[in-house]
Parts: structure tokens; C-alpha cells; sequence
């Protein structure tokens, strides 16, 4: 039983006692004989002639009976005043009691938002990778993101993530750097039409997104200037997308085929100094690697204390902007 179900028990307990004692002096008084107004003046004469012509000592014995039973109201009242100012002491323990749980949920719940928590992430699918991985992930019970690019025959791969509680973000139409970081509209055009495509063939509305490359790369210098990135992120922030960078790089893109072991260690390594793990991995056709690293890479993440779950609009954003 909860301290603040105990204390309204003792209210209770109290009020009890306070309406038994009120019921016993109404009892005591509904003893008394009933005088009508007709005979009061007569019996008040009558009454002061009795005791008048009583001898001194009954006459002493009713007056001590008046002050016993003036003494017993006294005590009744005492007892009443005493009950009301132990139920009010109550009532504000209560309160009080009320207030620390609140406190002790807030505290809770403060510990549950410094939970450490991985988020894999996966670029440039969908694939028959992205088939083993969503195998994978279903058989564990994880959830994950998604950044795909626009394939037509790959529908049922969308809709496969959606259905199965990951989040489908957005990366590029085309991925073709030399077509989408020429200008910012040439950037929003290709997220759009990606956008659309997925509306359309499967119903789920992206908006989370990811640069090909980052948004700090410098690839697309070449094609649109030394400040494209900055004036596409401004352009991306305007039309109301989210966009997430990383923090954990598994390397898998550094080689077209990555040793699975550099992968397995670069995460978990990375990972170890971090409470919030954005993992960049990919899953297009030759990264055969990272779904062989990925069973290691999650055991790896478990025994560092992490727990997974997928990016939505709610979680904190990393971006190489912010990262320090």
C-alpha cells in the first residue's frame, strides 16, 4: 500500500472517531425530557421553588453534576479540536507524500531519458542486404533507420520497413552528387520527388533525412561553391525536413568491401564514450560486410550497457555542427 493510501486511512480512522463522539452526545441529550414553549415558564417557576426548599447539600450535588457535565462538553471539545488539528496535520502529510512521489517520478524518469541508446542507421539502401538485416533486426527485436534512395522495384523493401516498426527516412532520389549539390532548389527537387515516390507506392510520409555524405562533406564544393552545404541546410530547415549526421562511423564505407572486424571494432569503440550512439553503417549491394559485423556489433553494444531504438522527429539531433 502506497504512505499516501495509508494517511487518507488514518483520516478516515479519525473522522470515525469524531462521528461516534458527536453521536453519543446527541444520544445523551435526547435523553433529556422534551418541555413544550406552553409549559416552560411553569416548570422554570417550579424547578426554582424545588431547589429553593431542597436541603444545601443536593443543591450542592446538581450543581457538581452541571459542572461534571460542563466539564464533559469541555473535554468533548477539547477532543474534537485536538481530532480537527491531528486531520489537518494529516492532510498536509498527505499532501506532502503526494508531492514526493511526484518527485521520485520525476527522478524516474530523468534517469530513463540518461539511458544510453544506439541507433543503428543504414545509407543507400534497399538491397538484398537490407532484406538479411531486417531479418536480423526482426529476430532481436530491434528497431532501426533507414536513409534509402528512390528504387522503383524495390517497394516491397519499404514497405517491409515500415510494416515492421523501423523508420523509412529519406537520402537521395538519385544520389548522384554532381546532379543534386549544383544548387539548393536541385537539392530539395531530389528529396521531394523521393518524398513523393514513397506517399505514393507505399502511403508513409518521410521526413527525416540524411546528406549523402554528411552535411559537412565536401564533395559537393565542386559542384556548387565552398558554401553550398550551408545554404542546403538552411533550404532543408525552411521546407521543415530534420536532418541526422552521426557519431559512431563504422567504417564500412571506407573500403567497397570492409573487414568486418574493423567494422565490429570502429562502433564499439567509438560507442564506449557515448550515451546516445548515431551509427552510420549502409546497407547498399556490396556491403556484404556489414550485415556479416552486425550479430557482433549488437552484442558488443548490449554488454556497454546500450539499448536500441530507431530516429524520429522526437529524438535529439546529432549533427556535425553541434558535435563537439
Amino acid at each position: 500500500m502506497k504512505k499516501s493510501n495509508i494517511a487518507r486511512r488514518i483520516v478516515d480512522i479519525f473522522n470515525l472517531i469524531s462521528a461516534l463522539g458527536l453521536i453519543i452526545l446527541f444520544a445523551f441529550l435526547n435523553k433529556q425530557p422534551v418541555i413544550s414553549e406552553e409549559n416552560k415558564n411553569t416548570l422554570n417557576l417550579n424547578e426554582q421553588i424545588m431547589v429553593l426548599s431542597k436541603p444545601i447539600d443536593i443543591q450542592q450535588d446538581q450543581a457538581n453534576v452541571i459542572e461534571s457535565d460542563s466539564n464533559t462538553a469541555k473535554k468533548i471539545d477539547n477532543i474534537v479540536q485536538q481530532n480537527k488539528q491531528i486531520i489537518d496535520r494529516i492532510n498536509t502529510l498527505n499532501i506532502e507524500l503526494e508531492e514526493l512521489e511526484q518527485v521520485n517520478a520525476t527522478a524516474v524518469m530523468k534517469v530513463k531519458d540518461h539511458s544510453k541508446i544506439a541507433y543503428l542507421t543504414f545509407d543507400d539502401g534497399p538491397s538484398d542486404n537490407t532484406i538479411k538485416i531486417l531479418d536480423f533486426l526482426k529476430l532481436n527485436n530491434i528497431k532501426a533507420t533507414f536513409f534509402v534512395l528512390g528504387i522503383p522495384s524495390r517497394i516491397d523493401v519499404y514497405k517491409r520497413i515500415v510494416d515492421e516498426g523501423h523508420t523509412l527516412a529519406l537520402h537521395s532520389n538519385t544520389h548522384e552528387y554532381s546532379d543534386i549539390y549544383k544548387d539548393p532548389q536541385s537539392f530539395l527537387d531530389d528529396i521531394i520527388a523521393l518524398k513523393d515516390f514513397i506517399k505514393k507506392t507505399i502511403g508513409y510520409d518521410a521526413e527525416i533525412l540524411r546528406f549523402p555524405g554528411g552535411s559537412n562533406n565536401t564533395i559537393s564544393h565542386k559542384y556548387g561553391g565552398a558554401l553550398i552545404m550551408q545554404d542546403i541546410i538552411k533550404t532543408v530547415n525552411d521546407a521543415g525536413y530534420t536532418y541526422f549526421d552521426w557519431n559512431v562511423d563504422s567504417m564500412d564505407a571506407s573500403k567497397n568491401i570492409q573487414d568486418k572486424n574493423i567494422i565490429v571494432d570502429a562502433v564499439i569503440k567509438q560507442s564506449s564514450v557515448l550515451d546516445q550512439a548515431v551509427i552510420l553503417m549502409h546497407d547498399s549491394q556490396c556491403k556484404t560486410t556489414t550485415v556479416d559485423a552486425l550479430p557482433e556489433v549488437v552484442i558488443g553494444l548490449k554488454n556497454l550497457g546500450f539499448k536500441f531504438d530507431k530516429l524520429t522527429l522526437d529524438t535529439p539531433v546529432v549533427q556535425f555542427s553541434s558535435i563537439k
